[in-house]
């Protein structure tokens, strides 16, 4: 069950979780404005528990994340805006002040682990003739096989 907490309170936590994980002070001074943002857009009342992925997306197209003095942010700026919030959102759902991570539809790409070279698929392994020959060998699971061999008998 999550535990309610206000957003100003979590904000706080997640700062301060960002200092003892040894992050630099301009990195943390930038999530700390960020946050205060979202502070500002949502209320410090609001209940980190009941942010749903609406909410966040109508604060990711609201003026105070898309503008600075009345003319637009830097395209990387909105995309730091929106990285920080995801990620204290993130936070937030793992130390379980809210049910589940609450960022748009669009986002969600974001919680899936990347794939680095190593864990992409690799290419079936082929005996030395065929690779000499240039040939590509098709490899089958062995109960696979097996039923195909049967079949033939």
């Amino acid at each position: 069950m999550a535990t309610s907490m206000n957003l100003k309170e979590a904000t706080v936590q997640y700062v301060q979780h960002l200092v003892d994980d040894g992050q630099k002070a301009s990195t943390v001074g930038t999530a700390r404005r960020t946050l205060d943002l979202l502070i500002a857009d949502m209320g410090e009342a609001k209940e980190v528990g009941k942010i749903l992925p609406v909410h966040t997306a109508a604060f990711f197209k609201s003026e105070a994340a898309t503008t600075l003095n009345g003319r637009p942010r830097a395209q990387a700026s909105i995309l730091q805006i929106r990285r920080i919030v995801r990620a204290a959102l993130v936070w937030w759902h793992e130390q379980g002040y809210s049910a589940t991570v609450a960022i748009p539809k669009e986002d969600k790409r974001f919680l899936e682990p990347r794939k680095s070279r190593k864990t992409e698929a690799q290419p079936a392994p082929q005996s030395e003739a065929a690779q000499q020959a240039g040939e590509t060998i098709e490899m089958q699971p062995e109960s696979a096989a097996d039923n195909q061999q049967e079949g033939q008998e």
